[in-house]
């Protein structure tokens, strides 16, 4: 009697357990600054400001193909400086492919690297079936001198999807002359 009773209890955690994995690799359910891979970016800017903006970037990116457009959104965020996105540009919704966000540590890159080792922490316990891969002092490709480089954690996962959480140090006269920023960028994709 009292086996049927908790039949139902261990059939739950049976199934529980065994589930979890399938929802523990799903990228789509983290936000920055609460917004999600797949959502609209319609809900935060209008067509006409997306547009705009993929028409603004699009030539200083030679990384961006026709397919896809980068969007920056500059608010005041609670954890970020700025956040980017990458949308299809012949998509009417507007579907969040990539979202970034960033924030400056010029001349900090000690926060730089502590902010990303408790982000790396954090993502460990998250995405626990992720490959995790980790890269320090990789030449920066936008500088031609070599003096710029980065330092970057990858959570890699078997659908494709990749998070990075980057440290960006540039040298300090291409900085300046480019407006470039310093710091900590958090990047989820499914490009």
């Amino acid at each position: 009697m009292g086996l049927m009773k908790k039949l139902p209890t261990y059939l739950f955690l049976v199934f529980f357990s065994f589930s979890a994995p399938s929802f523990a690799d799903d990228i789509s359910e983290y936000q920055i600054e609460g917004i999600s891979i797949g959502d609209s970016l319609l809900d935060h800017l209008s067509k006409e400001e997306i547009i705009t903006e993929i028409e603004r970037t699009r030539p200083a990116y030679n990384h961006l193909n026709n397919d896809f457009g980068e969007v920056y959104l500059f608010n005041n965020f609670k954890n970020y400086d700025y956040l980017s996105f990458f949308v299809k540009t012949d998509d009417e919704k507007f579907l969040i492919y990539s979202i970034r966000g960033s924030i400056n540590f010029t001349e900090d890159m000690n926060g730089c690297h502590k902010k990303q080792n408790e982000l790396q922490e954090e993502f460990s316990t998250i995405f626990k079936n992720a490959d995790i891969q980790r890269q320090e002092g990789v030449k920066h490709r936008a500088d031609t001198t070599g003096r710029s480089y980065l330092d970057e954690v990858k959570f890699l996962f078997d659908s494709g999807d990749r998070i990075t959480i980057t440290c960006y140090n540039f040298e300090e006269s291409l900085r300046k002359k480019n407006n470039w920023q310093e710091g900590l960028s958090i990047g989820i994709r499914t490009l």
